[in-house]
């Protein structure tokens, strides 16, 4: 038991990525010093194969594999002699490979060729609308190359991965720099993120619906949760609004009145409808008192102004005096 721990503990365990793959694999690095980014020989059950180290990992991770092969070593110079003459022949066998795709008028988009590092087999990736009969290309590449050859379809994504880019962000493409695999995008998650539905814009280079977009997609799903959705009547203390826009990030909505009047508001200003009703009773008799203090206080006004008519209608004491002895005269 003892033994198994330490062989346990002795194992430093590491993620490789393979040229052309995506997925990562687990290997045992040994007493062997690798860092993030080193090239180093593994053995794989088809021999021997360049990979690229993406960091350390765990014996947890590794729980439910039954074997894990061994880094054989970091690469040296005559390894980085071996690749050059790899990529050379890789070289070689894509213009090859095209010109004859060309010349039998395949319906088929060459993506890029990989030679094993024993150099006895060659992949060469593809891609196409529909299944494909190559098999009079494959015999022209076996003639050509007299070695094992393979024909594999993948799709646009992949094929994005493969060659590499830069976004529409500015920076490499996430599945070219450290994806490990491939999620199920939707429209939906472009719309919880309130999102221009223009295909340019929330289309990466391969065509499909960018990666990027299920980096926030519980965020936005727990924040969209707590609003009203587009065209939905709400109640708010204004009145019956109906929600036009959503703002997921500050929380907010603009919501549409009887009157047309358009109104910014929270999800905490929502009520209910007997709330709603119950406040509509109070402002009504509200606005009957209102009415009936502003009918007292015009009849007072009313009241007021006639006295005062009256008071400059009543001649004075003198006026009559005068009056009365020009008549007597």
């Amino acid at each position: 038991m003892a033994a198994m721990e330490n062989t346990a503990q002795e194992r430093r365990l590491v993620y490789v990525r393979f040229a052309h793959m995506l997925t990562p694999y687990i290997f045992d690095a040994g007493e062997l010093e690798v860092k993030d980014g080193d090239l180093v020989v593994v053995e794989t059950e088809q021999g021997q194969s360049v990979a690229k180290v993406l960091g350390r990992t765990t014996e947890e991770d590794a729980a439910g594999l039954t074997e894990i092969k061994p880094v054989l070593r970091t690469v040296n110079e005559s390894d980085r002699k071996r690749l050059a003459e790899m990529e050379r022949k890789e070289r070689e066998c894509f213009n090859f490979c095209r010109e004859r795709i060309e010349a039998r008028a395949l319906p088929m988009k060459l993506a890029a060729v990989e030679q094993s590092f024993d150099g006895n087999k060659m992949v060469f990736y593809f891609v196409s609308e529909g299944r494909v009969d190559f098999r009079e290309l494959l015999k022209d590449l076996v003639e050509r190359f007299r070695m094992r050859i393979e024909l594999r379809q993948i799709g646009s994504r992949q094929e994005t991965c493969i060659l590499g880019g830069i976004g529409s962000c500015g920076r490499e493409l996430c599945c070219a720099s450290f994806l490990t695999n491939f999620q199920r995008i939707s429209v939906k998650m472009a719309k919880n993120q309130n999102m221009t539905l223009n295909p340019t814009k929330i289309s990466g280079l391969c065509g499909k619906l960018k990666c990027c977009l299920a980096y926030e997609k519980e965020s936005y799903a727990n924040l969209i949760e707590n609003l009203p959705k587009t065209g939905k009547t709400v109640y708010l203390e204004q009145g019956e609004a109906m929600v036009v826009s959503i703002n997921v990030i500050n929380q907010t909505f603009i919501g549409k009145l009887a009157d047309r009047r358009f109104v910014k508001a929270k999800a905490s200003d929502i009520i209910s409808k007997d709330e709603y009703l119950r406040l509509s009773e109070a402002r009504q008799l509200e606005q009957v008192k209102q009415k009936e203090i502003d009918r007292a206080a015009a009849q007072a006004a009313l009241a007021a102004a006639d006295g005062d008519k009256e008071k400059k209608k009543r001649p004075s004491r003198k006026r009559r005096s005068r009056s009365k002895r020009r008549t007597e005269a």
